[in-house]
């Protein structure tokens, strides 16, 4: 449900679980912080982004939170069904982009899961979510060297838009891919924070 200024609207969605062949996604829950503070330390998980200390994964976790209880399709733990394992989460976050906080859908996985298809699995579980949702349109910020990534983000129907310098440096480029959500329209934006 989008507002009249494209902020997507809180939806309905307590204890949403999607299964698939292999996996599992679902919305994170307290229990997942120390699988994911683990997650965010460990620079194989967060290669092609940004580096974390304990408490700069706590704070990343808690607006995994945070934005869980606002976006039926924010960033959610991806769960291996054979071994309950949580190998990385997929959804959208918030990211300031060209002035505007936009929705931007992102994904990343342990390095053992990678390969296997997990990442279209779960992008694609996910996305059908919101595509039935929302109608508007995300963000996917990819690193241009991140080859396996932007064959995700190409499969499951994202489009190249332009690359950037991110945060205004040349050395950082960021390749801006955008998507329809739904029918389409504008900028998805995220909903307020509760105060």
């Amino acid at each position: 449900m989008v507002d009249a200024d494209g902020r997507v609207g809180r939806v309905t969605f307590a204890h949403m679980v999607i299964e698939t062949d292999r996996l599992v996604v679902r919305q994170p829950i307290e229990r997942d912080r120390t699988r994911f503070v683990e997650l965010f330390t460990d620079a194989s998980f967060t290669v092609f982004g940004a580096d974390h200390d304990v408490a700069s994964a706590n704070e990343r976790f808690d607006r995994m939170l945070a934005m869980a209880n606002r976006v039926s399709y924010a960033k959610q733990p991806v769960i291996e069904r054979s071994s309950g394992t949580i190998v990385g989460y997929t959804g959208v976050d918030a990211v300031d982009f060209d002035g505007i906080s936009r929705l931007e859908w992102g994904w990343r996985l342990i390095e053992e899961a990678r390969g296997h298809g997990f990442a279209t699995e779960a992008v694609s579980a996910l996305l059908s979510v919101a595509d039935e949702s929302d109608d508007g349109e995300v963000l996917c910020l990819i690193d241009p060297d991140n080859v396996a990534s932007r064959h995700v983000a190409d499969k499951v129907g994202f489009r190249w838009s332009q690359r950037v310098d991110w945060a205004g440096d040349p050395a950082d480029p960021t390749d801006v891919l955008v998507r329809s959500i739904g029918a389409g329209g504008p900028a998805l934006l995220p909903p307020p924070s509760k105060s």
